[in-house]
């Protein structure tokens, strides 16, 4: 469990925030805090269920939509499973280890950045949080098709710590790689340093 902890001493992250957002201003400016919950709950977090008997066709629209509930889906299942202890990606804080890692995380994900602004956080009391490439959650969303042995693999890897650039794969009959850019599942509380927007 090379990329899990648990514990209370404290950390500085970072995070991207909507300014624009009602929850998280009310949260920034007048809470000074994001809170989750401080334990893995070992229930199912899916919202929704693949339907195993669907038969139908499926327009490009509803494939660009249901490829990344498919990711999250095959990703809590794994974790579920294998990594019960683990932060939710369905319930966890997404944070970024250092001012770096979340301008590269800008600059690959710039449509999902957009306007945001990025904060500094310090843990405050009991949190898990667990580390990963975001770079297996490209693949797993690539319009390709994969068998369930490859997903399995993908999805094991992505929690286990292990970086995309370390393995050989391909999407299409070609080879495809990324370099990591580690993301942080964060369950507990941060407070924010800077308290305005």
């Amino acid at each position: 469990m090379k990329n899990f902890i648990k514990g209370r001493e404290e950390r500085n992250f970072f995070v991207w925030v909507d300014p624009n957002n009602f929850l998280v201003k009310h949260n920034i400016e007048s809470v000074g805090c994001f809170v989750s919950n401080c334990f893995p709950n070992n229930t199912e977090q899916l919202m929704f269920i693949p339907n195993p008997s669907f038969k139908g066709a499926v327009s490009p629209f509803q494939n660009n939509i249901t490829k990344v509930l498919r990711a999250e889906y095959n990703l809590e299942i794994s974790r579920n499973y294998y990594f019960a202890g683990y932060p939710s990606r369905l319930e966890a804080i997404f944070l970024l280890p250092d001012e770096e890692e979340a301008h590269k995380y800008k600059k690959r994900y710039i449509e999902h950045v957009n306007n945001r602004i990025l904060k500094k956080v310090k843990t405050v009391g009991e949190y898990i949080c667990s580390f990963h490439d975001s770079s297996w959650i490209d693949f797993l969303r690539l319009g390709h098709g994969m068998d369930e042995e490859s997903i399995h693999q993908a999805t094991n890897m992505y929690w286990n710590g292990g970086c995309v650039r370390d393995n050989q794969l391909s999407s299409c009959g070609k080879e495809w790689t990324e370099d990591p850019i580690i993301e942080i599942l964060f369950l507990g509380r941060v407070d924010f340093y800077d308290k305005h927007l």
